[in-house]
């Protein structure tokens, strides 16, 4: 084996003569240093020279850097992050924008206009050109960028091209430029060079140089063209494809090539993982041992690990959103060990979750505060200790004043080390590839002291939140068998096999647009991208024609059905002459299943029963044994709880909570109907008003900022209307009444087996008499106590514990504005409720009363016979909101077809 067949297209060869191989990404920089190391160790070599392969951009870099140090130009290359803070200082120094909140956007704009334009010589041609005002505005930011530039001898990425030329044109030594003492360059992967690339390859030419552009091209066995219905099938048939060639072909390399691969990605990831690595679908897999990788990565700021350090490194200047603190408390980048996952999980949903507060944030002393008060701190040391010292450090970082991105660099560093932050995987993981990324971020940061203006902490952590959000990662590759990249990151590579996916006239060619910020016209004179439809097409062109030749069997797919509408094959794949295909012909039948006996499983194992003690809040026990007897068994036996949603301000629970607090108060003082007539309008509003502000002490209590002082005062003007509203109503009611009990806890209860404790929101006492009355703020008819399985069993409850005789009327007091606010239920006699419901089968509400008794002694048997059958009330709408459907068997796409099916019945009324 001569080792040639590793390495394409004569790279190879070009790297034998001494050539310098510059490629038009790093992608194919990285496979062809890679590829030439593979062919030596083949070769049998026991060493050899590295091979001098670098992208386009590194070789200006390294070009420009060694004519830095040689002395024979001035001028410091400003990396991206630098050059933003330019344009950012430019752009905050301009007038017309001084309404904008950030130009951090507006500065990323600008820095690509400025690409594009330098790209294509147009530097020129900007500032006589005439346009809108958005372009007069960038001519004059660009003039001062260049002022400022030559001023400060900085120079940027964009301009290095024609720099060099200069430099090249002005007699520089070659062997400088090359980088290398070489006579030759060898491009590779470029499409089409832009205006400046091919100015400098020509300078380059004309001082001797040789450059060729070597053409990557393997002999053409087969091009096939499929069809797929839509483009869920296109993905699959392209994964079973690719299984089927790998198992038939070992140690091959099949490259997947999706026009917009970023938007697919995770539905591709889905798709292949099913397909290609099943036994991935473990949520204890690994992903990254995979058959297969994307080449396109994603910024740093994205990454778990990352957005961790983040947190921290905002957390000690601020409070954190609890959803971010809860995050981080579960994090194993967070001073984690196993010994206190569980601890700080159980800590988190039922001690932090449960903290409510107006806006739900918290100070790093807050939690150290709170986690000092759990009764779980001994199970969760090592986790306090670490807070505690990143409570000090914080401590001496806020005393600070403004120092350089360097020093605040230092500090970062030692609040992540003291905050025990990093991954528990060991050094080969890709959580470590990500940590030596974040140091260079670090580095960068310190790059922007260019300028010597000295930031506080919170510019500097956004400045590296910017530097995170410009530096892309990828984990090394792994060299999977399967590579799933885009059209321009193939450039460069060849394969054993290639399938182009979404080659439909629809998504293929990409739809191009140029800068809003350049005048129309000019980027039309100088050929830009998204200007001419017959120049893109040309573009286009040559990238199909491009990855047509990278491998002998190549597969385009389209899907015949679109979001946009029905599509045909590309028009670039006609001068492929490819050969039509059916699905079947190349993945084959899919696999016959085996088919198995359904074995008959009766639902019915025998539970103990629950021990014999008083059970908390039990009306709720039977309502949920009424609307699902799992629901029931899995949050009152095995107490599974849904983890709480975190949410600013009041939620439903405390409002609630709130207005019987208030009517509580309300109701103790005045008693009865007769005194609360007794009362003028002036008494009676100033006794509402200091129930409600008592009733809301708690929230006034936890106030810490303007904004919660706030919200409790409208919090309290809403309730006070509400009560006042509602009172007026009780002043309507015929039969004078007296408040009997009001918020009642009664201890200990039986019904059937089971012994609760219940709370009776209020019971007046009226001529004959008593009437409960359960509060309701929401939406609730009495015709959901008459059935088998009540909705709202309250009442129901607490009617049966009452003495028989003396029951007049049970009802839900709809305290909630508009018409349905009111009294409604049921009544033994005329005059009891102002309009009482009439009841359907019990001919009395003593008749009805005793049904109820036997229809919650029969819930109360199954909840304590351990009954616990899926067996929702009504489908879907008992399951919609259900927190244990992990735990059921339910099959949740229904749900989704149900709300679908609604969603488009909504739909069509709303065009009705």
């Amino acid at each position: 084996m001569d080792g040639r067949g590793l390495l394409p297209g004569g790279i190879a060869e070009a790297l034998k003569q001494g050539s310098v191989v510059v490629t038009s990404n790093q992608r194919a920089a990285r496979a062809i240093r890679l590829e030439w190391d593979r062919r030596n160790r083949a070769l049998g070599l026991a060493s050899w020279s590295p091979a001098a392969v670098m992208s386009w951009d590194t070789w200006l870099a390294d070009m420009w850097q060694r004519l830095l140090v040689e002395g024979r130009v001035t001028a410091m290359r400003l990396n991206r992050s630098q050059e933003l803070v330019v344009w950012r200082t430019i752009l905050e120094a301009d007038e017309e924008l001084a309404s904008l909140r950030t130009v951090d956007a507006l500065a990323a704009m600008a820095a690509d206009a400025w690409r594009l334009i330098c790209s294509y010589d147009g530097r020129l041609s900007l500032q006589a050109a005439i346009g809108n005002s958005d372009t007069r505005s960038f001519q004059r930011w660009s003039r001062t960028f260049e002022r400022l530039c030559l001023a400060e001898e900085f120079i940027t990425g964009a301009q290095l091209e024609d720099a060099l030329r200069v430099q090249v044109e002005r007699g520089g030594t070659r062997s400088v430029f090359l980088g290398l003492v070489a006579d030759r360059i060898a491009l590779v992967g470029f499409d089409q060079m832009t205006p400046s690339q091919s100015r400098l390859v020509e300078a380059f030419r004309s001082t001797g140089v040789q450059v060729e552009e070597l053409r990557l091209k393997l002999p053409a066995q087969r091009r096939l063209l499929v069809e797929a219905v839509d483009g869920q099938e296109e993905l699959f048939l392209a994964a079973r494809w690719v299984r089927r060639f790998l198992e038939e072909n070992t140690g091959t390399t099949v490259a997947v090539i999706v026009p917009a691969l970023e938007s697919e990605r995770r539905e591709i990831d889905r798709v292949f993982r099913e397909v290609l690595a099943p036994e991935l679908e473990d949520i204890r897999a690994d992903d990254h041992v995979g058959p297969y990788e994307f080449s396109l990565g994603s910024t740093l700021g994205e990454a778990p690990l990352v957005a961790a350090a983040f947190d921290l490194l905002r957390w000690s200047s601020e409070p954190l959103p609890l959803e971010r603190v809860s995050a981080l408390l579960l994090s194993p980048y967070f001073a984690m060990s196993r010994g206190e996952r569980n601890a700080r999980a159980e800590f988190d949903a039922f001690e932090l979750r449960k903290a409510r507060m107006l806006r739900p944030e918290i100070s790093l002393r807050e939690l150290v505060e709170m986690m000092d008060r759990s009764k779980r701190k001994v199970k969760f040391p090592q986790v306090l200790s670490t807070l505690r010292a990143m409570q000090r450090v914080a401590g001496r970082l806020q005393g600070l004043d403004e120092r350089s991105h360097a020093e605040w660099a230092e500090k970062m560093r030692e609040l992540l080390e003291t905050a025990a932050w990093g991954s528990e995987r060991g050094e080969a993981s890709v959580e470590f590839q990500m940590m030596l990324k974040w140091e260079s971020a670090l580095d960068e940061l310190a790059t922007l002291d260019f300028d010597g203006v000295p930031v506080d902490y919170a510019q500097a952590l956004a400045a590296l939140e910017g530097v995170a959000r410009l530096t892309m990662f990828a984990p090394e590759s792994r060299r999977a068998p399967v590579q799933v990249m885009g059209p321009l990151e193939a450039a460069g590579s060849t394969f054993d096999a290639v399938w182009f996916s979404r080659a439909g006239d629809l998504t293929w060619p990409m739809p191009m647009v140029g800068s809003s910020l350049l005048p129309w016209h000019l980027q039309r004179e100088l050929k830009m991208p998204g200007t001419d439809s017959a120049l893109d097409s040309e573009r286009a062109q040559r990238i199909t024609e491009r990855i047509a030749a990278s491998a002998g069997g190549v597969v385009f797919s389209y899907a015949k059905e679109s979001s946009d509408g029905e599509q045909r094959p590309s028009p670039l794949l006609t001068r492929l002459n490819l050969e039509a295909a059916r699905a079947d012909e190349l993945v084959g039948e899919e696999s016959q299943r085996t088919i198995v006996e359904l074995e008959d499983f009766a639902d019915a194992a025998q539970v103990q029963a629950p021990p014999d003690r008083v059970i908390r809040g039990g009306a709720k026990v039977l309502e949920l044994q009424a609307a699902c007897s799992f629901r029931a068994f899995a949050e009152k036996r095995l107490w599974s709880a849904e983890i709480e949603s975190i949410e600013p301000g009041m939620d439903a629970r405390e409002s609630g909570t709130a207005l019987h607090k208030a009517l509580e108060l309300f109701w103790d003082g005045v008693k009865t109907q007769d005194n609360l007539r007794s009362m003028t309008m002036e008494e009676r509003e100033e006794a509402l008003a200091w129930c409600v502000i008592q009733a809301l002490r708690k929230a006034t209590e936890s106030s810490a900022t303007g904004w919660d002082k706030t919200y409790v005062e409208v919090q309290n003007e809403r309730l006070r209307r509400l009560l006042s509203g509602w009172l007026e109503l009780e002043l309507e009611r015929g039969l004078p009444f007296e408040v009997k009990l009001s918020e009642k806890e009664f201890e200990d209860v039986r019904v059937g087996p089971l012994r609760l404790s219940v709370r009776m929101d209020r019971v007046d006492v009226v001529e004959g008499g008593e009437v409960l009355i359960d509060y309701k703020t929401g939406s609730a008819s009495p015709n959901d106590w008459l059935t088998q399985r009540p909705n709202a069993p309250q009442l129901p409850l607490y009617a049966i514990l009452s003495q028989a005789d003396q029951l007049q009327g049970v009802a839900f007091g709809l305290v909630k504005a508009g018409k349905d606010r009111g009294l409604q239920g049921y009544a033994a006699s005329d005059g009891v409720l102002p309009k009482p419901t009439r009841l359907k089968e019990a001919a009395t509400l003593e008749a009805q009363v005793e049904r109820w008794r036997e229809v919650l002694a029969e819930l109360a048997e199954e909840f304590h016979s351990g009954e616990a059958r899926v067996s929702p009330k009504t489908f879907p709408g008992t399951c919609a909101h259900c927190g244990q459907r992990i735990l059921c068997r339910l099959n949740v796409s229904l749900l989704e077809e149900e709300e679908e099916q609604e969603d488009g019945f909504a739909a069509e009324v709303g065009r009705g």
